[in-house]
């Protein structure tokens, strides 16, 4: 018996794939719908339809551009080579749960995870089963990773997020760009947008600033928010037949806070190291962990940036030999473009020696 605690993208896909392999899988979520509550944006890269087919039923906005905005309001505009993709969360999320139970995983819900003393894994409302393997894929601070030991001192950055009525162009993402924090726009349709910040601190007091940056006329229809850990290249994510992943094991990227498709690719990998009893540790660290760890490098090196710093940064990106990498290359996977972009654009080196200083 495999348990999976968390029914998020990555905790369904991995029970959806073990399920395939013939194994027995129980997926316990602690709420009474899977995906409810929302927080997150639900934007990805064109990247997901390598797991994932893309449905109608889920299928919020293609974008194909992107601006870029510095705190004084420069920007520059990038045409997606393939489009991002804007999903309804709470139905993704319901969606990938549905393929884990008709490929014969059991669904719990209503399930919140209290301990773990083996052989069983118990529950706040008294119930616990007895099991082979227990996997956390139960968000930022995982009850799993507590209980196990893998917690350790982990870091989180507060995401802010409203859905708003505004005028609204839907074929274009914006990304803000501001000292120690990140605003994003982004659109559902002509009328609705997804408008966020993340910070590390006094996010209450940033939010309501980039809003009014942004003016625009707004109509307020919900909040959606959420802590979002910060990616630890220490992190470990297995103890014996303990295992973590997503959220519970920080793989999120550091520069947009996006971690859907890192934590599903983890989740095939993790799937092959319970299949053959290979080392999850070093697999998913060889698929994903070198870029995480990337985004973290240029996440620390905008933290340090100033405001002329940001504005520069514009300026570079601008040039059509930068923005044709930037438009062809997913930003998931800075591995692939990273240093092609310095050898075209070699001011670009010095932010990267900013940082180290």
């Amino acid at each position: 018996m495999i348990s999976i605690i968390g029914a998020g993208p990555a905790g369904s896909y991995l029970a959806y794939l073990l399920a395939k392999q013939g194994k027995e899988v129980s997926l316990f979520e602690d709420h009474s719908r899977v995906g409810v509550p929302i927080q997150c944006t639900g934007l990805v890269t064109s990247s997901i339809e390598e797991m994932i087919k893309i449905k109608k039923e889920f299928l919020i906005n293609k974008i194909p551009k992107v601006r870029i905005v510095s705190p004084d309001g420069n920007y520059f505009e990038l045409k997606f080579n393939k489009p991002n993709i804007l999903f309804h969360r709470a139905k993704f999320d319901q969606y990938v749960a549905e393929l884990a139970e008709n490929a014969g995983v059991k669904i719990c819900l209503n399930h919140k995870f209290k301990d773990y003393k083996k052989p069983f894994v118990s529950f706040e409302n008294n119930k616990k089963y007895k099991t082979d393997y227990l996997v956390g894929a139960d968000g930022p601070a995982s009850k799993v990773a507590q209980v196990s030991g893998l917690y350790n001192n982990r870091k989180f950055v507060i995401g802010m997020q409203a859905r708003y009525t505004s005028n609204i162009d839907k074929d274009t993402i914006e990304f803000w760009l501001d000292k120690q924090s990140f605003g994003w726009v982004v659109p559902e349709s002509e009328s609705i947008a997804r408008i966020g910040i993340v910070a590390y601190s006094n996010h209450n007091l940033i939010f309501k600033e980039f809003l009014n940056k942004l003016k625009k006329k707004v109509t307020l229809i919900e909040y959606q928010s959420g802590l979002i850990p910060i990616y630890d290249p220490n992190v470990k994510t297995q103890k014996n037949e303990v295992y973590l992943l997503g959220d519970a094991a920080t793989m999120v990227k550091a520069t947009t806070y996006g971690g859907i498709i890192q934590g599903m690719q983890a989740a095939e990998e993790l799937t092959k190291a319970i299949i053959s009893n290979g080392n999850y540790e070093g697999m998913w660290r060889k698929r994903v962990g070198k870029e995480l760890y990337l985004h973290l490098l240029i996440r620390k090196t905008l933290d340090k940036f100033s405001k002329e710093d940001c504005n520069e940064l514009i300026e570079i990106a601008s040039k059509q030999n930068v923005k044709y990498m930037l438009e062809n290359f997913d930003r998931d996977f800075p591995s692939k473009f990273l240093l092609k972009l310095i050898f075209k654009e070699p001011r670009l080196l010095k932010y990267g020696l900013k940082a180290l200083i």
